[in-house]
């Protein structure tokens, strides 16, 4: 009986304990929903943990192309982190003062959390790394096209549009991103980099003071890279030491030529064979090794784009000798403040003429020839180790670039 008795005391103090365990485990069930219910998860799709030393629990909710996923979509399956979208917060909340970004070996970076137990939800789409920056590829609108720059189906990456987010700090000036090209490099290797333009004019120059259009001995190139512009004496010229290191020295430019009667007749894609090809005035060279130079036309030819991506492919499909208005005003390269300006490619009938974007098209003759005096924007290409750190592209908010070492620390830093 004593035994019976005792099994009946036990029993009652188990249902005891098992009630007051499930009703604290209902409880906290309904707590946790209610503060983490926009971060539902279920068998198939995982939310991941990352641990932080403050001031808390990091958790992480991988979308892409807006469909939760078990697992981060990677810079080898295309995509990057749309910085734009992704946010972090508690109870479900957008808390701006939380920046989510990511970097080109995949390392998410969460800045300004003060709350432990942070959700972030973090949203991957199509796109290519500029300079360590994940930047989204679209298709209409403002901001980075991939562009098929010949049959053979070679792609790069250029912003088009009246004003995409490309505004870089570069020489502690404004400068703009053309995007991400297919360059050759002085080891005979085809590699993609990064190619920007200074925004505004740096003044009136002539692209050759002896009327001859050979870029390898134009006034204008040494000017640019070993005169008074490269090394800072001049009012608007490279004074910041940091950036100059920062450009690429060993990219060959392609320097091929346009006659007269094609500059009148050729799209986009053409000006941009004509420009890698090897046809020139007698006794010039298709090539350039340097550092600083000018546009080619095929730069500003794929700086267009519109809402309407009919209206794109009328304006890709027009020659940039007959751009309408609704072409060149809705390109960022464009302004009614530059009536002329220089461009690298040289005509191939005469030797004293080279290409202006004039009012809009691409003009290519010229009485006065390469001495007049024009706009100069200087364009160049980045080095691989210089790498956005800030910024979002807008005017008001310009990338900022660091060198980075191997080791990924941070050598220098603009001001």
């Amino acid at each position: 009986m004593k035994l019976e008795k005792f099994k009946e005391k036990n029993s009652k103090k188990i249902e005891i304990i098992l009630f007051t365990i499930t009703c604290v485990l209902l409880i906290s069930g309904v707590l946790l929903y209610r503060t983490f219910a926009i971060f539902e998860t279920n068998d198939k799709y995982d939310v991941m943990n990352g641990r932080v030393e403050d001031p808390g629990d990091i958790y992480f909710a991988f979308y892409k192309d807006g469909v939760i996923q078990k697992e981060m979509p990677t810079k080898n399956e295309g995509y990057v982190l749309d910085e734009s979208k992704s946010y972090c917060g508690v109870l479900g909340s957008h808390n701006q003062n939380i920046k989510v970004s990511m970097t080109e070996d995949e390392m998410i970076q969460i800045l300004g959390v003060t709350t432990s137990r942070t959700k972030c939800n973090l949203y991957f789409v199509q796109g290519k790394y500029i300079q360590g920056k994940g930047i989204p590829v679209i298709k209409e609108g403002e901001g980075l096209y991939a562009v098929s720059t010949s049959d053979d189906l070679d792609v790069e990456y250029r912003y088009a549009g009246q004003n995409p987010n490309n505004y870089l700090m570069f020489n502690n000036e404004l400068w703009r991103i053309i995007g991400l090209v297919n360059v050759m490099t002085s080891e005979d290797k085809v590699e993609q980099r990064v190619k920007i333009v200074r925004n505004d004019s740096i003044g009136k120059y002539s692209w050759d003071s002896t009327n001859q259009n050979d870029w390898n001995e134009a006034s204008l190139m040494h000017y640019l890279n070993d005169g008074n512009y490269y090394n800072g004496i001049d009012e608007n010229s490279l004074k910041d030491h940091i950036s100059k290191n920062m450009i690429d020295e060993n990219i060959v430019w392609n320097i091929g030529g346009v006659s007269i009667e094609n500059s009148k007749i050729l799209l986009t894609k053409d000006w941009y064979r004509y420009e890698r090809g090897t046809t020139v005035y007698p006794n010039r060279l298709a090539i350039w090794k340097g550092k600083v130079a000018l546009m080619y036309p095929s730069d500003y030819g794929w700086s267009f784009a519109n809402l309407n991506p009919n209206i794109r492919i009328n304006c890709l499909n027009k020659s940039l000798n007959e751009w309408p208005s609704e072409c060149y005003n809705n390109s960022w390269m464009y302004s009614t403040q530059r009536e002329r300006e220089w461009l690298l490619t040289p005509n191939t009938d005469y030797w004293y003429n080279a290409g202006v974007l004039q009012y809009g098209i691409i003009e290519y003759y010229f009485h006065e020839g390469v001495e007049a005096t024009y706009e100069i924007r200087p364009t160049l290409y980045l080095k691989l180790n210089s790498k956005i750190i800030y910024g979002n592209g807008t005017e008001m908010s310009p990338f900022r670039l660091a060198t980075i070492e191997k080791n990924f620390n941070i050598n220098e830093i603009e001001n």
